[in-house]
């Protein structure tokens, strides 16, 4: 009388099959994206060490180091990215220019870490953890999703470094004006990483076939 029927225990039997999908799930996902983050992290901290051009006052321009990372943040979301690029600007403290922890805070903490903007602009969750790909995930991102994506991270990183050199890098600008010094500073060596990123990320794409190219020609009839 008062036993379960058996469509009732079917139906627990159901839910608790699906609590534990899910859990082996979101396990499986804590993994890929713990492995795929130590990946492009180191990838993009080598990079990073690769100077093509070096600033007097500190900041350089690389082989396009942040690409990695910001692969991450739209393979696998705003919150796993922003732990990635924080971890990211944690390394950048190695070897860099540090006076004070404000300073630090602002040329490196917040303008590798901003970079996890990126992440806003992947495809939703529901979509791309059906995936295990990390690549595959990209695909579901369109190419001028990814190219907004870049040009904020870009953005806020130039924000950053602009407000840290009229703060505390004034004293090198001379009679002429902070503001100005620091965005034509800044903007000279950000200006050349992001056209080498950019210039990289449309050959990755077109070879992933995120960005499809028709180079056929069309013959005179």
């Amino acid at each position: 009388m008062f036993g379960k029927n058996k469509k009732e225990q079917v139906e627990e039997m159901s839910v608790e099959e699906k609590q534990k999908q899910t859990e082996a799930a979101k396990r499986r996902e804590m993994i890929l994206s713990i492995a795929c983050g130590g990946i492009c992290l180191g990838l993009s901290f080598v990079l990073s060490q690769i100077t093509l051009f070096k600033m007097p006052q500190g900041g350089s321009v690389t082989p396009a180091s942040m690409l990695p990372i910001l692969f991450f943040c739209l393979a696998f979301g705003a919150k796993k990215g922003f732990v990635v690029t924080f971890a990211f600007s944690l390394l950048q403290l190695i070897g860099g220019e540090l006076v004070s922890f404000p300073q630090v805070m602002l040329d490196y903490i917040v303008a590798f870490t901003v970079v996890g903007v990126a992440g806003f602009f992947a495809a939703s969750s529901k979509k791309r953890e059906q995936f295990k790909n990390p690549i595959k995930r990209l695909k579901l991102v369109p190419f001028w999703r990814i190219g907004v994506a870049v040009f904020f991270a870009f953005i806020l990183r130039f924000i950053s470094h602009v407000l840290s050199g009229v703060i505390f890098w004034s004293e090198f600008a001379g009679d002429k004006n902070p503001w100005v010094y620091s965005i034509l500073y800044n903007g000279t060596f950000l200006a050349v990483e992001a056209a080498i990123t950019t210039v990289i990320l449309v050959g990755v794409a077109v070879s992933l076939g995120i960005l499809k190219v028709d180079i056929s020609l069309n013959k005179n009839k």
